[in-house]
């Protein structure tokens, strides 16, 4: 039985060999709820720094809800390949049962072994479709996670304490919560244009590309009334980045939607270095997804172009 231990943002950890990890599963490769997923064996034995705790997430359709003794690690995102090339880059969710803390900061970083060379056979067997549909953490999270009362500030003060959340911004995402469900306010960041029909622009972009994030009313012009742009929303989360200049990380094609566990195909859309959900829109959730760019709300630049705008206006 490994006996678990909680991790905090910046701690140094280990991941547990593939055989330990194994013997935390049951019959379907999950544990608490939450799949153990065959792109995350590459990372068995490998030293890494804890990102964020996950003690609540946004769960797509259901809202915030409560996790428990699971944590995301720094810069591991799932890459896809075993579940047909997915492009959302999720961060895994890791069980903290999954995780070790290293007894030296001293000791050096494992070199990553090749795929082939650590993927032990009962790895390749666990699930990725269920009944003709795609199975992940992220299909999977309603199941591995537990209601969470609006009301229930706890999570809040610990991010707080463990310096994952300021007190500005708790303060910012009380005051959206608050005018939103008691003033019926729509969010100051969300944009909204024009009856009529909708260009996803055709920039043809690849990852590498300089690209400006066009102003507030150039994007709003792209927008229906719901602010949507060819089945694709500009989500509030997104207002920070206006203005800003930015390389493209790649193009977006295909994902896995999370609340149908179906392949959803996209064109002219791509996701920008360093450009993800801070969370304050969706009351500090940690999962840091990549954001979704459709190329009719850029223009492309060179890259020792002088900015149009200024880098963040929010």
């Amino acid at each position: 039985m490994i006996k678990r231990q909680r991790f905090f943002r910046g701690q140094l950890v280990q991941v547990r060999s593939s055989a330990e990890i194994a013997a935390t599963l049951d019959a379907n490769g999950k544990l608490d709820g939450v799949p153990f997923m065959p792109e995350m064996a590459r990372y068995c034995g490998r030293h890494v720094r804890v990102f964020r705790r996950a003690d609540k997430t946004c769960v797509a359709g259901a809202g915030l809800r409560r996790m428990r003794a699971t944590v995301f690690l720094e810069d591991l995102r799932c890459d896809g390949a075993f579940h047909d090339d997915c492009q959302r880059h999720c961060l895994f969710f890791w069980k903290e049962a999954w995780l070790k803390p290293v007894a030296s900061p001293a000791m050096p970083d494992q070199a990553e072994a090749s795929l082939d060379h650590v993927m032990p056979a009962w790895v390749t067997q666990l699930p990725t479709r269920q009944n003709g549909l795609y199975t992940c953490q992220s299909t999977q999270l309603f199941d591995a996670t537990e209601t969470l009362s609006r009301w229930n500030f706890a999570p809040f003060l610990r991010e707080i304490f463990h310096k994952e959340l300021s007190v500005q911004d708790f303060l910012k995402i009380v005051y959206r919560a608050a005018t939103h469900r008691f003033l019926g306010r729509k969010d100051p960041y969300s944009l909204a244009g024009p009856e009529g029909r909708k260009c996803k622009g055709n920039l043809n972009l690849q990852a590498g590309d300089w690209v400006d994030v066009k102003n507030a009313e150039e994007i709003q012009a792209t927008l229906n009334p719901e602010g949507i742009n060819c089945g694709l929303a500009f989500r509030p989360s997104m207002a920070a980045a206006i203005g800003g200049r930015y390389q493209v990380a790649f193009p977006v094609q295909k994902f896995i939607f999370e609340q149908s566990g179906k392949m959803v195909h996209l064109t002219n859309t791509v996701a920008l270095k360093g450009v993800v959900c801070q969370g304050v829109c969706a009351a500090n959730c940690p999962r840091a997804e990549y954001l979704y760019w459709r190329e009719s709300w850029l223009r492309r630049v060179d890259a020792g172009a002088e900015p149009e705008h200024s880098e963040n206006p929010h």
